[in-house]
């Protein structure tokens, strides 16, 4: 409360006595008290809004960024399995160059391992030359199915000269047998050559998976 006074001189003893105005400040300072509370409350529902704010940003940024990573592992995984069926499937089409010498009087190994095809498997090839410019080619295989195979239902053999397909002049009857599970047979053939001079490609092409090609070189 505040007491406020009015004084008022007469000049002479006895005058008017001075006059006391008595008003109450609660209010005031009260209404003084609620506006700055209100204002701080205010101000710090603003601070809590912005923590709240930054909070969610960061939380969905931390949730994103494993999802990049999975994607980029993925991504990585998928490029490398990428790249290992394309190196498979090449080493199923291996080339190995040897040299057949028109003067040797005995037939020569040309297939120094055993070709590994699903349903066959070639264990040996070998080839001569005559004085007619004929080469006689004989092949070894091995029946993988689970029945009894000719080689002419899993497999068939070609041999290139340049770009031109070698004819066939003779083939001996093993080339027919029927051949029981896991049971080796050999046949030969003889091929006509266009020349003496170009190397031949001889290759072994299954009705499943990939041909696998043999490169001799002429003396």
């Amino acid at each position: 409360m505040l007491l406020l006074s009015n004084k008022r001189s007469t000049g002479v003893p006895g005058g008017v006595p001075r006059k006391r105005i008595f008003i109450d400040a609660a209010p005031f300072f009260s209404l003084c008290l609620e506006h700055n509370l209100a204002e701080r409350v205010l101000a710090m529902i603003k601070q809590l809004r912005v923590f709240i704010l930054l909070s969610a940003v960061g939380l969905l940024t931390g949730c994103s960024q494993p999802d990049s990573d999975q994607e980029s592992s993925s991504s990585k995984a998928s490029s490398v399995t990428s790249s290992t069926s394309s190196q498979a499937l090449t080493s199923h089409s291996g080339t190995n160059t040897l040299t057949l010498n028109r003067q040797a009087d005995e037939q020569k190994v040309l297939l120094n391992q055993t070709w590994q095809f699903e349903q066959l498997a070639i264990t040996s090839v070998k080839g001569e030359l005559d004085d007619d410019q004929q080469m006689e080619l004989e092949i070894g295989w091995r029946n993988l199915a689970t029945s009894n195979q000719h080689f002419a239902d899993l497999a068939t053999v070609t041999v290139h000269q340049g770009d031109a397909e070698l004819a066939m002049v003779e083939r001996d009857d093993d080339f027919t047998d029927s051949v029981a599970p896991q049971a080796d047979e050999d046949f030969e053939f003889t091929y006509q050559l266009d020349n003496q001079t170009q190397p031949l490609k001889i290759s072994i092409v299954p009705k499943k998976g990939t041909a696998k090609t043999l490169t001799v070189n002429l003396e």
